[in-house]
């Protein structure tokens, strides 16, 4: 009888271990995600500064949207505050050229250090020096918790990133310090729709938060140059 009862309970006991839901390695899980953000063609994603101020060409960032045709095309409006006030910045860039629109005038190609004032959301993606690159390097990668994020399950990992590694993503995102962040990878096609970098990367090296929005995986994007006669600087702010 004794024995029988003991056996029970081993049964119970593996039966138990058995359909218990393990959690995944995190480590694991970041090289995943990093792996399906390689194979992109097309994306979308929304950047918004949560805390803290992060200016741009004497401008205070509030967000910026969006569209990649990788691995170098992008058309992005930055939502930007001087004074109080907001307007939208485009900037398109399409087959090595820069188009800047600023509100009430036409696009405009700019060049040299005009050309690189915006950050380069491309290079957000790119495979070598992008997400798909850094994703990976996280220290002491942790899991969190499993999240629904667009209507999907996908697992939170904790982690940190060396400041070279982030500024590597957006020259903008130049911290002092490591950058602590969670990312979201989808549990089933392992994307990542989203992440949060919080860092010494706001103006005059204070803490500022960056949380990136990914959607529209390899979904049809349109990025055309505008027609525009020849190259001119583009007006100050």
């Amino acid at each position: 009888m004794r024995q029988t009862l003991a056996a029970a309970t081993m049964a119970l006991m593996l039966a138990a271990c058995v359909g218990g839901e393990q959690p995944p390695d995190p480590a694991k899980v970041l090289r995943d995600g990093a792996a399906a953000m390689a194979h992109l063609k097309t994306v979308n994603a929304t950047l918004k500064l949560t805390k803290g101020v992060v200016s741009i060409q004497g401008f205070a960032l509030v967000s910026a949207k969006t569209a990649v045709r990788l691995p170098a095309d992008s058309d992005t409006i930055y939502t930007v505050k001087q004074q109080g006030v907001t307007i939208g910045l485009e900037v398109i860039i399409a087959g090595g050229h820069v188009y800047l629109h600023v509100p009430f005038s036409n696009f405009q190609e700019v060049t040299g250090a005009e050309a690189t004032a915006f950050p380069d959301m491309a290079k957000l993606f790119d495979s070598s020096t992008g997400l798909p690159a850094v994703i990976p390097a996280g220290s002491n990668p942790k899991y969190v918790s499993t999240d629904q994020v667009d209507g999907k399950s996908a697992y939170q990992v904790s982690t940190s990133y060396a400041a070279d590694l982030v500024r590597g993503l957006l020259s903008e995102l130049s911290s002092s310090g490591p950058v602590s962040a969670r990312v979201w990878v989808n549990s089933s096609d392992h994307l990542i729709p989203k992440a949060v970098l919080t860092g010494a990367f706001g103006d005059g090296g204070t803490d500022a938060t960056v949380e990136v929005d990914i959607t529209g995986f390899d979904a049809t994007v349109s990025i055309t140059s505008p027609s525009i006669a020849s190259p001119s600087a583009s007006p100050s702010p």
